[in-house]
């Protein structure tokens, strides 16, 4: 059994002393916990703003899970019924997928990042052995961080392809959803396999995080140069997906003019998508463009770490509730109650 991270190759070494010879920068910034024995006698005192900041986010999280929980009943619920003049199939199965994987991510961000970086369980995973279950549990993270990722292009995507072709795309939607879906999976898992066939280890934060504040991560993420290229990359191209289909999106409705054209409640319909639409890219962007500063500059890492769960957040919690509480789907209910009373009374 392997107790201590040894492995790390001297490049790797020598980067991460730097970094942690940085000034104002607490003790073994950067370095794995379970290497000092001094954390194992750690405890946690609520004395920086941290914790708050964690406790908001969660407490922010729990209506966009409500929004995502309704919208699923809401819809299994009314199978039977004809909704597909307001909401496409396919746009909605896409979106429930997106903001499920989102959600499912940001919980999991919580348990390896969120809830250690207040230094509540410093003390706890300072003894974790590398071969510890909680490999798992990184590697969870990250799958589900991609499959969200993958999943919003192929929302967006749908989104677009029903806008450019309103008559012929029911079977071209399905055969995209089904075909994406298992191409999306499949990657997520190549993507995150490493974090669960290497170890997990706690490293301790620089400023502006507190002594004792740290993360879960896997012996493959850390001081790996090529890790932390690829999911830039990866997440630049998602970024630039969305750029261009919200553009194209943009374009396509100024031209067709829908608000004008169309039904209230369509048009109602429409621009909700469209919204929605906007509020995943801005956060998108803004984290893109911190993760680009990153690169950068190691010495903002921390504070990134700190400020893009926020912004990722925002695209998160701000979609699903603005979804469900604006898109005239979901107020159907009320509608047809009230046709069946008109119904009777006049019967």
């Amino acid at each position: 059994m392997r107790n201590e991270p040894n492995h790390f190759t001297e490049n790797s070494k020598i980067s991460l002393f730097e970094m942690a010879s940085l000034p104002e920068q607490p003790r073994n910034a950067y370095l794995p916990i379970s290497s000092f024995p001094e954390y194992q006698k750690f405890s946690y005192q609520f004395v920086d703003y941290v914790t708050i900041i964690i406790l908001l986010a969660f407490i922010c999280l729990v209506p966009s899970i409500y929004s995502t929980l309704s919208m699923m009943i809401f819809h299994q619920r009314n199978l039977s019924r004809n909704f597909s003049k307001e909401i496409h199939q396919y746009v909605f199965k896409s979106f429930v997928c997106m903001q499920s994987c989102n959600i499912i991510s940001t919980i999991l961000d919580f348990v390896i990042i969120r809830i250690p970086c207040t230094s509540l369980v410093t003390s706890y995973f300072s003894t974790m052995k590398l071969d510890s279950l909680m490999r798992f549990v990184i590697a969870a993270c990250y799958g589900f961080e991609y499959l969200a990722q993958l999943f919003t292009i192929l929302f967006c995507f749908i989104r677009v392809l029903v806008l450019y072709h309103p008559r012929k795309h029911l079977e071209i939607c399905s055969d995209i959803f089904i075909v994406w879906s298992i191409l999306s999976v499949a990657i997520s898992c190549v993507g995150c396999s490493p974090h669960a066939i290497n170890g997990a280890m706690g490293m301790q934060l620089s400023s502006p995080f507190q002594y004792g504040a740290m993360v879960l991560t896997s012996t493959f993420a850390y001081g790996n140069p090529l890790h932390i290229i690829g999911n830039s990359i990866f997440s630049f191209i998602v970024t630039i997906c969305i750029i261009v289909m919200t553009l194209m999106m943009v374009l396509k409705m100024k031209r067709l003019k829908l608000i004008n054209q169309n039904s209230k409640r369509k048009a109602k319909a429409e621009t909700t998508l469209a919204i929605t639409m906007c509020i995943i890219l801005i956060p998108s962007v803004l984290s893109q463009i911190m993760t680009i500063t990153c690169l950068g500059d190691a010495k903002y890492a921390c504070y990134i770490i700190l400020i893009r769960p926020i912004l990722l957040d925002c695209r998160v919690n701000i979609v699903s509730c603005y979804f469900y509480w604006t898109h005239p789907y979901f107020k159907n209910n009320s509608s047809l109650k009230s046709v069946n009373v008109k119904s009777v009374s006049s019967i």
